[in-house]
């Protein structure tokens, strides 16, 4: 059973973006959270990066169900929207393990975005592209 023929490229897009974001966030967060030291990363810093990644997806996904979803083509804007969503949900997740409030909200932020760009040039990410065409379309 082929399930690509059964759903449509905009949900498909969607179930990939739910994951596909969320894992470049949750890895951000995970990286910062441990200061960069992966060996000492615990089951408690999984389950918060996690959770930062899957507060991030819920603005984006609402995002596609608007005709607003056509600016998800461009891997840039993208980028820019998975970057602002990161801050917030990492704000509201947990609080900085560095100096300064929001510190690690912005690094992480910035880790994302910088995440979703590269990703964006690997065939993986062609591939989600061509699925994001899907809203050009009427």
């Amino acid at each position: 059973m082929d399930l690509k023929r059964f759903i449509h490229k905009k949900h498909q897009f969607r179930l990939v973006l739910c994951g596909h974001k969320a894992v470049e966030v949750g890895t951000a967060c995970l990286l910062l959270m441990v200061q960069g030291q992966l060996a000492q990363a615990t089951l408690g810093h999984f389950f918060i990066a996690s959770q930062t990644g899957i507060l991030t997806v819920f603005p984006l996904l609402g995002i596609t169900w608007t005709r607003y979803a056509r600016h998800f083509v461009n891997r840039w804007v993208s980028a820019g929207f998975v970057g602002v969503c990161s801050f917030f949900a990492d704000a509201v997740i947990h609080r900085s393990h560095y100096a300064g409030e929001y510190t690690e909200a912005l690094m992480t932020a910035i880790g994302a975005f910088a995440l979703s760009i590269v990703i964006s040039y690997t065939p993986i990410g062609k591939q989600i592209d061509a699925l994001a065409e899907a809203f050009l379309h009427r």
